[in-house]
């Protein structure tokens, strides 16, 4: 363990400003405590450790066993924490971890599929979502945000440690490949007039509980891609009163999942 004295100390660069910084890289931070001991916990490999006086009391077994360098646990009191990070806290408790993606070919059934996903908090929300119904994998198309963005861990709560996280860089290829392999695609879409797919559109309530297979999520605002739509097998929709048109998508996708599995 090592006392910091300076918000300015070079050891620190992970964690300064944390604000004003989202570079690409290879790391990332894990900056709540819950969020923070679920990193330490799981088989990603942990940099370092920042944190208040109190939490290395607390943690202190759990920090040892992780890290391979002792001297990589960081700590300072409360002023120089938040002046390091740039912001104020209720948690003084942080951990630099590295990023893990794993391939298509380790996939496993229940998958989610997002399509253009850009905001970090909605993809945080569904990686909480995805992990409390027991989803085994989550594809990341090239346009959707990376799971990995600080926001993102924040609001998963730490649980994309538990989930297989892949990247696919081509969309259509990698859902030609799922259904020859057996998955069944289908996409949490709004009905949508005149564009041939009404005969393949159905209430949530109308579809039976899945086994095999990928349920695709769409961008905030526009939704799923129509060569997506095209691809799938299955578009399916969930029913709403008063004139609401459309949920948010994490809201949206936690009602998909209490129908579609069993």
């Amino acid at each position: 363990m090592q006392t910091i004295l300076s918000p300015k100390d070079p050891r620190l660069s992970d964690y300064q400003l944390l604000k004003t910084k989202e570079a690409p890289s290879d790391k990332f931070i894990a900056d709540h405590e819950k969020t923070a001991v679920r990193l330490l916990n799981s088989d990603l490999r942990v940099e370092s450790v920042f944190c208040m006086p109190k939490y290395w009391e607390k943690h202190k077994e759990l920090i040892q066993s992780k890290l391979s360098d002792p001297n990589k646990c960081f700590v300072a009191e409360k002023s120089v924490f938040e002046e390091t990070i740039g912001f104020s806290v209720h948690q003084g408790f942080m951990a630099v971890g590295y990023q893990k993606w794993n391939h298509l070919s380790e996939i496993k059934s229940p998958i989610l599929l997002l399509n253009s996903i850009v905001d970090s908090e909605n993809i945080g929300s569904i990686l909480r979502t995805a992990a409390a119904f027991g989803i085994q994998a989550v594809l990341f198309d090239s346009k959707s945000a990376s799971p990995y963005l600080r926001r993102s861990v924040r609001v998963s709560m730490g649980s994309l440690f538990q989930i297989q996280l892949i990247r696919i860089p081509n969309l259509t290829e990698t859902l030609i490949s799922l259904k020859t392999s057996g998955y069944k695609i289908l996409s949490l879409s709004l009905p949508r007039e005149g564009t041939g797919l009404s005969s393949k559109t159905k209430s949530i309530y109308e579809i039976s509980k899945q086994n095999q297979f990928v349920l695709v999520l769409g961008n905030e605002s526009e939704g799923i891609e129509p060569t997506v739509l095209n691809l799938s097998d299955q578009l399916i929709y969930i029913p709403m009163k008063n004139q609401i048109d459309s949920l948010n998508v994490s809201h949206a996708f936690a009602v998909a999942l209490s129908h579609l599995l069993g």
